[in-house]
């Protein structure tokens, strides 16, 4: 009897850690953004001072556009393929006639407010899409606080340790620098240049003031659909060109696993799952069964409470195991929801594209 037991329980165990490796479907954990945590905290009596470290504004590049009418941008960069709405009353265009020269351009009543370049061959001066953090440590200084003054008022970003290892704050004159890291290869990944106001408006930092807030609206429900329909867009179009960075194949769009993104995130916000972490959210692979979706593997990402789409693809890339998925060999469509602030990509693998394959 002793014996039967034992064996019993040997079965059980092979079976359990069996199920675990075999499983065909990886699904991450929710990544939460620093917009959900930042702290936004006014000072009744100003002991702020200008920071005195900043650079000369670069002469060439897409920077130079920034406070420039939106027909420079189409003096350098030619008619965007689309323009999309924002969550922060500005546009985007979109130039996404390559993945080597991918990047979005924020236009605000005719004038352009930030550019965020993702391509290799984008013009990033003084910077180069793919550096090495050594060569931009060399001449850039990295500050944990930065404080600007607009009309009367004064404000100060704060950086903590995961913003100076991910995405650093470089101020020009009348410009700031992101630079979005990759923290694993070591260099710099994506840069969005921007205006001060903004910055301000993302609130990407925590931020220290004195005198008035610039806060966004709230939008329409109309605005805001068509606000997740263009971050869906963008995500699938920057996880590809970071793919294609990193000499992988690009991802065709899958209408079904788009769906299904998309009812993911609905529920993750109608339950509000950042706070009532308790809630458990409809499992991936259930979604695919319901569905019968047929596929060798599929993965899925989820993120909370980034600012943009860029922001998001961003944080999954540098999460370890949201970036083994973003970039997974083995995958071949993928299909994107967004639901307000959260956002889900979902990938799959069908079984031709493996044929094909080998």
């Amino acid at each position: 009897m002793k014996n039967l037991l034992k064996i019993l329980v040997i079965v059980a165990i092979v079976l359990v850690v069996f199920i675990y490796l075999d499983n065909p479907v990886q699904e991450n954990e929710l990544l939460k953004g620093s917009n959900n945590a930042g702290q936004i905290i006014p000072e009744e009596v100003s002991k702020m001072v200008e920071s005195d470290s900043i650079f000369t504004r670069p002469k060439t590049g897409s920077s130079t556009l920034i406070g420039q009418p939106s027909s420079e941008a189409i003096e350098m960069l030619g008619k965007p393929t689309r323009i999309e709405p924002s969550m922060y009353g500005y546009e985007w265009w979109v130039y996404n006639s390559s993945f080597s020269t991918y990047q979005l351009v924020g236009v605000s009543e005719g004038i352009v407010t930030q550019v965020f370049a993702f391509g290799t061959g984008t013009n990033v001066t003084p910077y180069e899409i793919g550096q090495s953090i050594e060569d931009i440590y060399r001449f850039t200084i990295i500050q944990s606080e930065i404080t600007i003054s607009i009309d009367s008022n004064t404000y100060t970003f704060s950086l903590n340790e995961e913003d100076i290892n991910k995405r650093i704050l470089v101020q020009f004159e009348d410009l700031f620098a992101m630079l979005y890291i990759d923290v694993k290869d070591k260099q710099l990944e994506a840069v969005r240049f921007t205006d001060p106001k903004t910055l301000l408006l993302h609130k990407p930092y925590d931020i220290f003031y004195n005198g008035a807030m610039i806060d966004t609206t709230t939008p329409t429900s109309s605005l805001q659909v068509a606000v997740d329909r263009a971050n869906e867009r963008q995500i699938v179009e920057i996880s590809n060109v970071y793919r294609f960075k990193h000499g992988l194949s690009v991802l065709e769009s899958d209408f079904v696993i788009q769906q299904i993104a998309r009812s993911h995130s609905e529920e993750m916000a109608k339950n509000n799952v950042v706070i009532n972490d308790t809630f458990e959210v409809t499992k991936f692979s259930d979604k695919l069964n319901e569905s019968s979706v047929v596929f060798e593997r599929a993965g899925g990402n989820t993120a909370a409470f980034y600012l943009d789409a860029g922001e998001a693809v961003n944080g999954w890339l540098n999460s370890k195991n949201h970036r083994d998925t973003l970039l997974g060999k083995w995958y071949s469509h993928i299909g994107v929801g967004v639901y307000g602030n959260y956002y889900t990509q979902n990938f799959i693998e069908r079984p031709f594209q493996k044929e094909q394959k080998e």
